[in-house]
């Protein structure tokens, strides 16, 4: 009797210890992941903060942003006013909606009409999307008005505390 009562809570304590990990991961503390294709070959990966996803919806705000980021200075943020499910265009704004490549000046979308998010999932817990959107070309301080194509997917997790 003793000797399966000790087995019995020596089994849940190593299943309680083996799961532990469980919880710090996006889905339970927010955050997010925007995996991105430029002009169709380079990739361009990026991290969502917990707290640069902005997707609570108020009677007096009625827009989402989300800003991904890594540690080579790439940075994009997307802006969508009244989101919706599937099919939104951006906030062209370059304020609002911009590229940063390798810590150069911010781009700002150059083709509105080619622009989108399609958001496949948008609710309390989780807000997914196909992007793709168009941005003239940076480098630097310089900016010409060559395009750079940003396709790919988007994840973010919306924080416990924001539910």
């Amino acid at each position: 009797m003793r000797f399966r009562l000790r087995t019995l809570l020596v089994g849940i304590f190593l299943g309680v210890v083996s799961c532990s990990d469980i919880n710090s991961g996006w889905s339970v503390t927010g955050g997010g992941y925007m995996n991105f294709k430029i002009n169709g070959s380079e990739d361009l990966d990026l991290d969502i903060d917990p707290d640069d996803g902005d997707v609570k919806l108020r009677s007096n705000k009625h827009y989402v942003t989300f800003l991904g980021k890594n540690s080579d200075g790439d940075a994009l943020q997307i802006m969508v006013n009244k989101p919706v499910l599937g099919e939104n265009a951006p906030v062209t704004s370059s304020g609002y909606t911009y590229l940063v490549l390798g810590n150069s000046v911010p781009a700002h979308i150059i083709s509105a009409e080619s622009s989108s998010v399609k958001f496949d999932r948008k609710d309390s817990i989780l807000w997914s999307a196909d992007v793709r959107l168009v941005f003239n070309h940076c480098y630097g301080d310089e900016c010409d008005n060559n395009r750079v194509v940003v396709t790919g997917r988007m994840y973010y997790w919306v924080d416990p505390d924001d539910r």
